[in-house]
């Protein structure tokens, strides 16, 4: 099955396309969003949210651990634990602003006392941060939330910038960004992400990384599933070697449909690349196709922005071969009003 132009235009029936296109500007804009109060006067970081917004909490906590002395949690529920408290800095992320779960957990947070940010397009969380004289970081609203990225990630990244945790971002790095978008557009030739969605077309993607781009493979997955209606499973190495690697048996149909990716930084450790030959070399002799994905960039923020680009492409141009929408969430948006008639809890 060919993308052809007019298969997009049936399918994607909400423009996803152009928000995906416009997504280096959605960065620059992001990264630019700052607020003037930046308390240093914490101890430790917790982000709470769910989908897109915990994801942005996934990559900041790796690339903060990997430079500072700074505990990062990242919470996908609706309470916090114990150690949340007043040296606690709780960054509270949804999109809508009316998530159910960041929503309690900032009630929490307040409770606590803890320093809280808010970062929203709109909804409770944006009614109750300006009630509460909490500092807000307002985005854009009007997409869905997944595609918002670029609007969730930078505006937190920079807050840690102006907090003199992590390093600033150059022009190059949105050069970049820009350069690896023009690469997985439709008309472009030797197109890897088209490449890479035609082989997982009709296949169950197995995605394998080392644990610093689970964020980035993580992202893949549930980019698949909401805009391609597609399953993918994704894992870490070491972790995969001591269980997993063992799955390649049953059942049967499954293992014949398995595409196996695994993604090749060039900054892993070097245990962790033999691994992956040796790893590769073991299932390719089961499942249907093995490969290797080879990630761009300099840096392990570059490399993970290449990463979450190409997955985001790849979801989209799989959701046309499957012919559906992929801005539809017709199960997600069931689930909510399903949730909403027994009240609150």
């Amino acid at each position: 099955m060919e993308l052809k132009k007019s298969l997009m235009e049936k399918y994607d029936k909400s423009d996803m396309f152009s928000l995906l296109k416009n997504f280096p500007r959605h960065c620059l804009e992001g990264y630019n969003l700052t607020i003037s109060e930046i308390n240093k006067n914490f101890e430790k970081v917790v982000f709470t949210g769910m989908g897109g917004s915990a994801i942005s909490g996934d990559i900041i906590k790796i690339l903060i651990e990997e430079i500072a002395e700074i505990p990062v949690f990242v919470i996908r529920d609706y309470s916090l634990p114990k150690y949340v408290d007043s040296k606690t800095l709780v960054i509270v992320e949804s999109y809508s602003g009316n998530t159910e779960e960041t929503v309690n957990t900032y009630k929490i947070a307040k409770g606590n006392k803890s320093l809280i940010i808010c970062i929203s397009s709109n909804g409770e969380i944006e009614k109750m941060a300006c009630s509460d004289g909490i500092p807000l970081i307002k985005i854009p609203s009007g997409m869905p939330p997944r595609c918002a990225f670029g609007y969730l990630f930078f505006p937190v990244y920079r807050y840690f910038v102006d907090a003199k945790i992590l390093p600033p971002l150059e022009k190059t790095f949105f050069e970049k960004i820009e350069k690896w978008v023009n690469e997985f557009l439709p008309s472009s030739e030797n197109n890897k992400a088209i490449e890479i969605s035609k082989k997982i077309y009709k296949n169950i993607p197995l995605i394998y990384s080392e644990n610093r781009f689970y964020p980035g493979i993580l992202r893949w997955k549930t980019q698949i599933a909401e805009n391609s209606k597609n399953f993918a499973f994704v894992n870490i190495l070491p972790e995969m070697n001591h269980n997993e690697i063992m799955a390649f048996y049953f059942p049967e149909f499954f293992i014949k449909k398995a595409i196996c990716l695994f993604i090749v930084s060039g900054i892993e450790n070097e245990r962790v690349k033999k691994r992956i030959e040796i790893t590769s070399n073991i299932i390719s002799k089961k499942v249907k196709e093995v490969m290797e994905l080879k990630l761009e960039g300099e840096t392990l923020l570059e490399k993970t922005m290449y990463l979450i680009i190409l997955g985001d492409w790849i979801s989209y141009y799989l959701a046309i071969l499957n012919k559906v929408d992929p801005t539809e969430i017709k199960e997600i948006n069931i689930l909510k009003e399903e949730m909403k008639k027994g009240g609150k809890k």
